[in-house]
């Protein structure tokens, strides 16, 4: 039989791969899906990487998976998480360099890459797999980019099923994932920091709390004499101290003191300082013993290096009498109807509390004529800089004394004012303390 012409051929269409590929894409979408999901919930950086990377490597049918960050100190680039048969030894001898390996090249130019044999690659180094006894094939590296700044790369290594490598798709998907990973890294440490801050900040608020309880919480009240003092903290906390302690037969001791250091560290040592100062002062009244004990306690227990320099008088309120010890510190103003001056002699002057055992340390006797003043202070004052890097100094110091009336409150604010305008641009860079009292 003759075949028609008119008679149309109908094509019988092979419809199964079409129907593979979008089985394969909607099973890409729904990995993608899973792992922005993971990403989404998680804030904590450890938690978040093994989530991801365990999603990943299940995602891409994948022998290992693994993710680098870039170390902000060293710019190295770090394993941060390596899941597969090796990735604990890789973990331990693996950190290179940005643009070595394929890794360091991802991380330098910022281009993703798809490699079917590793081995072929020019930047590929096989000194890994020969020292863990691996054998890298097929590999996908993309960077991991957050706020413009490539952080890290994301690495999928072994295609575990025909054909053996990753398609461009996989590439593409990827490419989706190291990008939200990447927004969940950053945020993530942004949180972590916020949370640090605030730790710290409450350490610091607690510290500050701790150093202020051990300064007066009042001013002596003797007749005859009035006193004025303030401590303002460079940082939120200081090593600058002050106290006042009412002893028998009409005594009162008076220390002023710069702890080494800032911070918590300083604070803490001061704090423990006053405690001494406090229990020693009763058995060793006198002002050079007072000193030569606490300086033995501190050389006992000192640590990296920190040390005080302090003065202590013993004013006798009766005779208006001072005796004073100098632990390293700059001299006491003294200020009356004849002018103003320096109280103390250098070869009276002591080493720092704190670095030389065993020493004696001497004192020395002034008598206080009426209206005068003594003004005890720490190196904040004198050492404040203006913004050519000019010192505050002790002319400036003496010269404001100088100017005020021997009243304690008008001197202090005096003080501060005149540091405080000196160093209007620069701003303090110290602690600032100050002590004044005067006869009346």
């Amino acid at each position: 039989m003759a075949e028609d012409k008119n008679i149309p051929h109908y094509m019988v269409t092979d419809h199964s791969s079409d129907l593979k590929a979008c089985i394969s894409k909607v099973e890409r979408l729904s990995n993608c899906i899973e792992i922005a999901n993971l990403i989404n919930s998680e804030l904590s950086i450890g938690k978040l990487l093994s989530n991801v990377m365990q999603a990943t490597k299940k995602a891409f049918l994948a022998d290992a998976v693994s993710m680098l960050l870039i170390d902000d100190k060293t710019g190295d680039l770090t394993f941060q998480i390596a899941i597969g048969d090796v990735g604990d030894k890789i973990k331990e001898i693996y950190r290179l360099k940005k643009g070595q390996g394929i890794a360091g090249l991802v991380a330098e130019t910022g281009t993703p890459i798809n490699i079917e044999d590793a081995y072929l690659h020019p930047k590929f180094s096989t000194d890994y797999d020969k020292r863990t006894n691996y054998r890298t094939r097929a590999m996908l590296c993309v960077p991991l980019q957050a706020r413009g700044k490539i952080i890290g790369v994301i690495q999928v290594i072994n295609k575990l099923v025909k054909p053996f490598t990753f398609s461009n798709e996989e590439l593409e998907m990827l490419i989706t994932i190291s990008s939200s990973a990447a927004v969940a890294i950053d945020t993530a440490k942004m949180h972590k920091f916020i949370l640090q801050r605030e730790t710290l900040e409450r350490d610091l608020n607690l510290a500050k709390e701790v150093q202020e309880s051990f300064l007066p919480k009042e001013l002596p009240f003797i007749e005859n004499y009035k006193f004025a003092a303030l401590n303002q903290p460079a940082l939120e906390i200081g090593g600058d101290f002050y106290n006042f302690f009412k002893l028998p037969a009409n005594k009162l001791g008076i220390v002023l003191g710069d702890v080494s250091g800032k911070g918590i560290s300083a604070s803490l040592f001061m704090a423990r300082l006053t405690s001494d100062l406090q229990y020693y002062t009763l058995l060793y009244p006198d002002p050079k013993e007072l000193l030569t004990q606490i300086n033995n306690v501190l050389c006992e227990r000192a640590k990296r290096g920190m040390f005080v320099t302090l003065v202590y008088m013993l004013l006798d309120t009766i005779e208006n009498r001072v005796r004073i010890a100098n632990a390293g510190h700059m001299f006491p103003i003294y200020s009356d109807d004849e002018g103003t001056r320096l109280l103390g002699h250098n070869n009276k002057k002591g080493p720092p509390l704190g670095i030389i055992p065993d020493i004696e340390y001497e004192q020395e006797i002034f008598e206080l004529e009426e209206n005068s003043s003594i003004t005890i202070y720490t190196d904040g004052v004198i050492e404040a800089k203006n913004y050519n890097g000019e010192l505050f100094d002790i002319k400036r110091l003496l010269k404001v004394i100088k100017a005020q009336p021997n009243d304690p409150d008008l001197i202090v604010k005096k003080i501060t004012r005149s540091v405080d305008k000196f160093t209007t641009t620069e701003g303090r860079s110290d602690d600032l303390t100050l002590l004044v009292f005067s006869t009346n």
